[in-house]
């Protein structure tokens, strides 16, 4: 035979090499295809962030434009009914149900504690310059403040415990983002002038209204006044009365690995 016709095979340490630059080729590869993902991944959720938001905004516009006026709450708490109040005679404790007809007696309009304490939580709407988490459209028939027809309400089911260091108020972001949700109360003829303060409902935390926002952090006043803890974080500030500053901050962990988020801040006005 020919010996220029023998051949010779591939030595280990050939194959160790041809192995090695094809594993780091692959690895390579893989890098690439996973960050394209993640980019691809971020984008849509900011994608979808910035959708959302634009539904939001429309809807809370239209909801103003047609509200004759308002009232900014610091939390659910100062709504709450758990105890000693009695739904009105023949009606329904579900402020979504047809036969909602509010309560027999008026919400008592207390003062929140300062700092916050859900011991004291007060039922007293915030001033201009204040902010809460609560925040009620009231629209009444033709112009009329005493005959209410309906409230429109927008909510974070978040509380804060006592000495006001956790919830809204808390120094860790993760424990101030929730839902944002809202809560349309029509109110039947026959209850339509019972007053604001009977109409108001129990919102028990994230049973009633529909979720607009999954995860939600209050941006509208974010700094803490000297000497308290008390309405930091909060989504709705009150601007001299007339007008809502609505202003927040939403997360999207879309990609389970890069959380996307994007900050919202607009202003509405009710009709008056």
């Amino acid at each position: 035979m020919n010996k220029f016709f023998s051949q010779r095979g591939l030595t280990l340490v050939e194959l160790m090499v041809a192995a090695s630059i094809g594993l780091t080729t692959m690895t390579i590869g893989l890098r690439f295809v996973i960050q394209t993902l993640k980019t691809y991944q971020y984008e849509t959720g900011k994608l979808l962030i910035n959708r959302d938001i634009r539904k939001f905004t429309g809807q809370m516009i239209d909801d103003a434009t047609y509200a004759n006026s308002f009232k900014i709450y610091d939390q659910i708490s100062n709504l709450s009914r758990a105890t000693g109040y009695a739904v009105a005679s023949g009606g329904s404790a579900d402020p979504t149900s047809a036969n909602y007809l509010g309560y027999s007696t008026d919400l008592a309009v207390t003062a929140p504690a300062n700092p916050v304490d859900v011991n004291f939580p007060g039922t007293e709407d915030l001033d201009s310059g204040l902010a809460g988490a609560v925040l009620v459209f009231v629209y009444n028939t033709n112009g009329d403040n005493t005959i209410i027809n309906q409230l429109i309400i927008y909510y974070r089911p978040i509380t804060t415990t006592p000495g006001g260091t956790t919830g809204t108020n808390s120094a860790t972001v993760s424990d101030r983002i929730t839902t944002l949700r809202r809560l349309v109360v029509t109110i039947p003829s026959s209850a339509q002038t019972a007053g604001i303060m009977k109409l108001l409902p129990y919102i028990q935390a994230s049973t009633n209204g529909r979720a607009i926002f999954d995860y939600v952090d209050g941006q509208a006043n974010d700094e803490v006044p000297t000497g308290t803890t008390n309405r930091s974080n909060k989504m709705f500030y009150n601007l001299n009365t007339t007008s809502i500053l609505v202003r927040g901050r939403i997360y999207e962990n879309y990609t389970g690995q890069r959380i996307v988020k994007s900050t919202y801040n607009f202003t509405v006005t009710p009709r008056g």
